[in-house]
């Protein structure tokens, strides 16, 4: 899980500085960057609050799990944190960045550990 978060913020610093330079040559996106930002930083912290309950906890237990009423354990919530994340990328137009950036070699666990990455 430590992995998972590391990857998680250099992604999003990597997605961040791209957003940035990107901000000042085009204003048009297909997705609302900052509903999609918004939507990462609540997932984040429905982590954050999983993380402090204890792995045992319920997630239907906290006040945040009541924007996403469809996830109830801790495998859905890693799935959403992912999608997001994917989405936050490719909304601030940084995907081929993270394609490049997935391809180094430290990141060759990544791509060994399941099929299709």
């Amino acid at each position: 899980m430590k992995k998972t978060i590391q990857v998680l913020a250099l992604v999003l610093a990597i997605g961040a500085a791209i957003q940035s330079l990107r901000a000042y040559a085009s204003d048009s996106s297909a997705f609302s960057i900052e509903e999609e930002e918004y939507k990462m930083f609540k997932l984040i912290n429905l982590r954050k609050e999983f993380t402090a309950n204890g792995e045992t906890a319920s997630l239907n237990s906290t006040v945040l799990s009541e924007e996403f009423p469809e996830i109830t354990n801790h495998e859905q919530l890693n799935e959403a944190i992912s999608r997001q994340a994917l989405r936050y990328i490719q909304a601030i137009g940084a995907g081929d960045a993270l394609i490049n950036v997935i391809k180094k070699p430290e990141f060759q666990p990544l791509r060994n550990s399941e099929p299709g990455i």
